[in-house]
């Protein structure tokens, strides 16, 4: 990929769109700022961060030019790579001007001496590399992080104020999302409420609940593939690792500690657990349409069954079909095809994504369950869905396309999940053989009338 710095004056369109529906979300589009002497050196990297992480790059080769740009824009970037060899700037002036901009701040030498990185480790950088074969790679490999670092919740368990505050700063210098606790009953209180917390730092030696204690509690209800627990202690260190390790722990940390271990442990960690969040992903989601999948739903919705029948709460089991599907590949295509179900897809997680679980059961047949859902409520947004989907077209490839559905709905359970599946089931067949493009409840619901029922929107 060619290296194309911004040409001054031009304006960044950001993502374009692709006509599907809601297809458009909103990018980060920030460009990253290089600082560095050598021409020749920035046109290489910058190549790389273009392809890597497809972002623009500014590149300029003085301070003077860095002020005076940033004096003329707005601009905000995603961060700034520099080299510590500006003809009109000593290393320790470029670093202090990128960190008072509040630029998360990667640094590139041609030599790293330990007089050098004692010198700048009294900084919050995000990153230092030595330049050879592994800097592109590590220095895109950072710039990839820092959007990710601002969604990653990290929960700092420690006594010490002190302890806490040292690494809460090296993670916010990080751009993670931060939390602490005093001790490891604090800490489950946290948890309690961010759930989704990647990974958990405690201290050894704690009142009321040690870290050890706060471990094992941890993964009585989160697995090592869910959530990442770092011990850190100063005393005993090699026997408490042990301790720590056997009984939860993924990793440890004996204090005192250089920033670049603790950086290095951490993200260890927390590239484990989005590795293994991406493999249930995958695992999980229809590839096609992006939502749920045949497994996600009956891993999911047998226990959301079984809450619902305790509680005695009503609940709407609906089996979707878009009608005439195979006219669609046999007419346009099966790319046409492909396109219609994301468009439907789209559709079905905005009107029913929130009441309940909507998974794609194969072809062109969906299954959705809404507990709490009463049957006014349930003929409401179901119909609504049917509506939305006979009035939207889809665009592919020049050609206007519309497609209707066929909805099933029980709102009798039966004895058992999939009883009521095949329930839904029948009521979709009464639907697609009473002319199609509507939706049959049963029991009817209140004040529904008859089934609406629109023209076909595919011949035959």
């Amino acid at each position: 990929m060619k290296f194309e710095p911004r040409i001054r004056g031009q304006v960044d369109t950001g993502a374009r769109s692709t006509g599907r529906i809601n297809a458009t979300r909103s990018r980060d589009t920030r460009r990253v700022l290089l600082i560095n002497s050598s021409i020749a050196a920035s046109r290489f990297l910058g190549e790389a961060i273009q392809k890597q992480c497809e972002r623009q790059v500014e590149a300029l080769s003085t301070l003077a030019q860095v002020r005076s740009h940033l004096d003329r824009t707005q601009e905000e970037f995603l961060a700034a790579v520099v080299g510590l060899e500006l003809s009109d700037a000593s290393g320790v002036e470029i670093v202090e001007f990128a960190l008072g901009k509040g630029l998360p701040t990667i640094v590139l030498t041609g030599s790293w001496r330990e007089e050098t990185r004692r010198t700048f480790c009294r900084y919050s950088l995000f990153d230092y590399f030595v330049k050879g074969k592994l800097e592109i790679d590590g220095v895109c490999r950072a710039l990839n992080r820092i959007p990710l670092n601002s969604s990653t919740k990290v929960l700092v368990v420690d006594d010490s104020a002190a302890a806490r505050e040292l690494q809460s700063s090296l993670l916010r210098a990080h751009r993670f999302q931060v939390f602490l606790a005093a001790d490891g009953a604090e800490a489950l209180q946290v948890l309690a409420e961010h759930p989704d917390t990647t990974l958990v730092i405690t201290d050894y030696e704690m009142p009321t609940m040690d870290g050890i204690t706060l471990a094992m509690r941890i993964r009585e209800s989160h697995g090592a593939d869910e959530i990442a627990i770092v011990g850190v202690s100063a005393q005993g260190a090699s026997t408490t690792a042990v301790r720590f390790l056997k009984h939860g722990a993924s990793d440890f940390l004996a204090k005192p500690f250089e920033k670049e271990e603790f950086y290095c442990r951490i993200y260890n960690c927390i590239n484990t657990i989005e590795n293994a969040r991406a493999i249930r992903k995958a695992a999980f989601t229809d590839s096609l349409t992006g939502l749920a999948n045949r497994l996600a739903f009956f891993t999911q919705a047998p226990a959301k069954f079984a809450e619902s029948q305790a509680r005695g709460e009503s609940m709407a089991m609906a089996m979707v079909d878009i009608d005439f599907f195979k006219k669609v590949n046999d007419s346009y295509g099966h790319a046409a095809g492909d396109e219609v179900l994301r468009c439907v897809a789209t559709l079905m997680a905005e009107y029913l994504g929130k009441a309940g679980l909507v998974a794609r059961f194969g072809g062109e047949e969906f299954c959705v369950f809404c507990p709490g859902l009463d049957r006014d409520e349930t003929w409401e947004i179901f119909d609504k869905l049917r509506v939305a989907v006979a009035a939207t077209p889809v665009f592919h490839d020049g050609q206007t396309i519309r497609v209707t559905l066929s909805i099933g709905v029980t709102l009798a359970p039966r004895d058992s999940l999939d009883e009521t599946i095949n329930h839904a089931d029948q009521l979709l067949y009464e639907a697609k053989n009473s002319g199609r493009n509507r939706v049959v409840i049963s029991p009817r619901a209140l004040g529904s009338g008859v089934n609406l029922i629109m023209d076909q929107l595919i011949p035959d």
